[in-house]
């Protein structure tokens, strides 16, 4: 063959290469268009009305059944107990329902099963149904607002189905299959941040949709019963700390009185939102769903990912799509983020905890309500920080930078509130209790301590 008919050649098999590239990509595209489908009125809240419409996310929805663990060891979708992993907490939260049982949660397929068969249901309110599915809001709220909020939890959820908890609708309008914010406590919380969510971007409802759950809030037990988030000041633990603290909101004070410290304490409920805010993912445009619901393709049809899970169980369509790093090194980087968040975490736990014996150790030492007030304030911030970090999901992964400042400032006010206690009867002998090893049955203490009580020993002379 001469050399002209060798560059011809050449030339033919880089144009059959091109061409054949061309038309794989554009003329043989796999089909991504969404086709809506329409779903009977009267099982629009159900799960199952949408697996013969949209196989391809429901089929990957029931993958949130999956019990596998993390890739890292932390998080996972079993029900294990954090009690049991950390005891401390068992005394962190003594006198608070948390300390008779606090599991990690499982997938989102459980979530009205695991609520109905919690050991914190009873006494509970119909506030607690508002993330457990869209119920709440297309049946109750639209007939009357928030007045489900304050009714008996039994009351509420007795007519709702089976397959009425977490599903498409939580997330999705029914009509139309856009994202959709039904919670409106986040609605009305991101207002007074000064963000109307109704105007949102495609980009920012990707987060959103996710956030209007997975965020710090409480109940306003004073007013409705409704579900709202400390917001106004701010997305860090140091502005949710200060609406608190501040009394933003007049008509709550606190979750319970610790009854070793008697501090009236907070409880924090995973603030997922507000530590991925500020994180490098978030400043880049990568929302929850990038990672956790990334873009997948079976028989040549592009669909999202609804097995919401750990992004390292699908690193090829989650990370490695902007990441060129190897698997091993990306969890590498991911475990050595989460050991280290671990540790503090621990550390600042083990410390809160102490510290609201060692102030009850004080009371009975015959310290007073005024030599205790700064301890009690102390504890009441340390448990704060440490459960901002502990309650989130990732343990530290979101946002590490921010963990680990948190877990910082709670160590430091845990350490001093022992020393302020500890300061208040200088000279005397603090006899400290042992930490609980079990879960608590009871949230109630015949030896509580509350403020207002009088010590039962002669209170010494305030140190020098």
């Amino acid at each position: 063959m001469s050399k002209m008919q060798k560059y011809i050649a050449g030339a033919l098999v880089l144009c059959v290469a091109f061409f054949g590239l061309m038309f794989a990509r554009v003329i043989a595209k796999p089909a991504t268009k969404f086709e809506l489908r329409q779903i009977p009125e009267d099982q629009k809240l159900t799960r199952m009305a949408y697996a013969e419409a949209y196989p391809l996310q429901f089929n990957s929805y029931k993958m949130t059944m999956d019990k596998s663990p993390s890739p890292t060891g932390f998080g996972g979708a079993d029900a294990y107990s954090h009690l049991t992993e950390q005891p401390e907490q068992i005394e962190l939260f003594k006198g608070y329902k948390f300390s008779i049982q606090y599991d990690d949660d499982r997938g989102h397929w459980y979530a009205g099963e695991d609520i109905l068969n919690s050991k914190r249901r009873p006494g509970q309110l119909g506030s607690c149904i508002v993330c457990k599915g869209s119920y709440m809001y297309d049946v109750y709220f639209k007939e009357s607002g928030w007045e489900f909020a304050s009714k008996p939890f039994d009351e509420v959820v007795a007519p709702i189905k089976d397959d009425e908890w977490f599903g498409c609708s939580s997330c999705h309008d029914p009509e139309t299959m856009k994202l959709r914010i039904y919670n409106q406590g986040f609605v009305e919380s991101m207002a007074e941040l000064g963000i109307d969510v109704s105007k949102a971007s495609h980009n920012d409802m990707r987060a959103y949709v996710c956030g209007q759950c997975h965020n710090e809030y409480y109940f306003k037990k004073k007013e409705d019963g409704r579900v709202h988030m400390p917001f106004a000041n701010g997305l860090g633990p140091e502005e949710e700390w200060k609406y608190y603290h501040d009394g933003h909101d007049p008509k709550f004070d606190y979750d319970w009185i610790h009854p070793d410290s008697g501090a009236a304490m907070l409880k924090v409920q995973h603030p997922d939102f507000e530590v991925w805010t500020d994180s490098v993912h978030a400043l880049n445009g990568v929302t929850c769903v990038d990672c956790h619901m990334p873009y997948m393709r079976q028989d040549g049809v592009k669909y999202t990912s609804h097995y919401m899970t750990n992004p390292l169980k699908h690193y090829d369509t989650a990370c490695a799509k902007c990441h060129d790093e190897s698997y091993e090194t990306m969890l590498h980087r991911v475990q050595t983020i989460n050991d280290n968040t671990f540790k503090l975490l621990r550390m600042a736990g083990q410390t809160t905890a102490r510290a609201h014996k060692v102030i009850k150790a004080a009371h009975l030492a015959g310290a007073t309500d005024e030599q205790l007030a700064e301890s009690r304030q102390l504890v009441r911030e340390a448990q704060w920080y440490w459960d901002w970090v502990s309650a989130e999901s990732a343990m530290g992964f979101h946002n590490p930078d921010k963990c680990m400042k948190a877990l910082g400032i709670s160590i430091d006010a845990a350490h001093r509130a022992i020393e302020s206690a500890t300061a208040a009867v200088k000279g005397g002998q603090l006899e400290i209790e042992a930490m609980p090893t079990e879960p608590f049955t009871d949230t109630k203490f015949a030896d509580a301590i509350k403020p207002g009580m009088a010590p039962p020993a002669q209170a010494p002379a305030p140190a020098q």
